[in-house]
């Protein structure tokens, strides 16, 4: 299998070599092409377009490190103003310590968890479609990114 030789043991202070493989490449892939698809499915589930954004929150791991003008270059994360975007950490833990210690935020919860609607991708006929032109860099419908094509082309 193929990889790159980020940085070599020595200089990493490690065991072994850090490397990104082909295969870390493939599943990174496969997660921004999830994420994107899952964006505009659900977007386009409600007729809207990116432009009716608000805020973006994103939670969890991915978010700790990731640099969000890159997320978007790639097609991770719609093409909107960097300023939607707001990192809320572990939101199901801080959500978890809230409910239990505020019934305030326990109420709210269940007001949130009432006015949701579940969506199953899968069974969304356009998912596939969405999924696989999101798995490319950058993706197959450039449109989408006008920002980010016309920071390309600035860059010529």
């Amino acid at each position: 299998m193929g990889s790159y030789v980020i940085a070599f043991e020595k200089d990493a202070g490690s065991v072994k070599d850090i490397e990104i493989t082909e295969v870390d490449i493939d599943n990174f892939i496969r997660a921004k092409g999830a994420i994107f698809s899952a964006i505009r499915t659900m977007i386009n589930s409600l007729d809207f377009d990116v432009s009716m954004i608000d805020d973006v929150y994103v939670a969890g791991g991915i978010g700790s490190g990731i640099n969000m003008r890159n997320a978007v270059n790639i097609g991770m994360f719609p093409d909107i103003p960097l300023e939607k975007f707001h990192y809320i950490g572990n939101s199901s833990l801080t959500g978890s310590y809230l409910m239990l210690l505020s019934t305030e935020a326990e109420k709210k919860t269940y007001e949130l968890a009432a006015n949701m609607t579940y969506m199953e991708l899968s069974t969304v006929p356009t998912y596939m479609d969405e999924f696989v032109g999101a798995c490319f860099i950058p993706h197959t419908d450039t449109g989408m990114f006008p920002d980010v094509m016309n920071d390309l082309q600035n860059r010529k």
